[in-house]
């Protein structure tokens, strides 16, 4: 991880950009037969493609509303109202109150509500109680669930 290389120096920094410049070379399309590739459609380019940073409630943080993210949130705080979310996690000292809708849930603090789900994990202090609504379960050994379970 760590080297005893010699630290950058004005003397050799021409080869230490040189050497970057053709690790992160990009083509120039004005000189190249690029014309021909596929348009951009509907508005969306190559950075919807890149994974997006999930969202974050901290803890000791409270949100109170609507939540919506096509990427992943990990909540650590409490939130209370509508999350719609591709993949959540609640953190052990996580609380979610109110629905929940996501591909992806993994629980390992507390969840109560209405839960739409394709996924669902839950870790061995979770709590989970409400109208869960699930394609695939697992529950690990101590986790507590109540409430309506219904598989889609």
């Amino acid at each position: 991880m760590f080297s005893k290389k010699q630290p950058i120096s004005s003397e050799n920094t021409s080869d230490f950009n040189d050497s970057l410049e053709d690790t992160f070379a990009v083509p120039d399309l004005a000189d190249s037969d690029h014309h021909d590739a596929a348009p951009v459609q509907d508005g969306i380019n190559s950075v919807a493609a890149r994974p997006t940073k999930p969202s974050i409630i901290s803890e000791g943080f409270e949100f109170v509303g609507n939540i919506t993210s096509e990427g992943t949130l990990n909540i650590a705080g409490v939130v209370k109202g509508k999350i719609s979310a591709k993949s959540v996690l609640v953190d052990v000292e996580g609380c979610v109150e109110g629905e929940l809708s996501s591909e992806m849930l993994v629980v390992k603090g507390k969840v109560i509500g209405e839960v739409v789900c394709q996924e669902l994990n839950v870790g061995p202090r979770a709590f989970i109680d409400g109208n869960i609504s699930y394609q695939h379960i697992h529950i690990q050994r101590g986790g507590k669930v109540a409430g309506k379970f219904n598989k889609n």
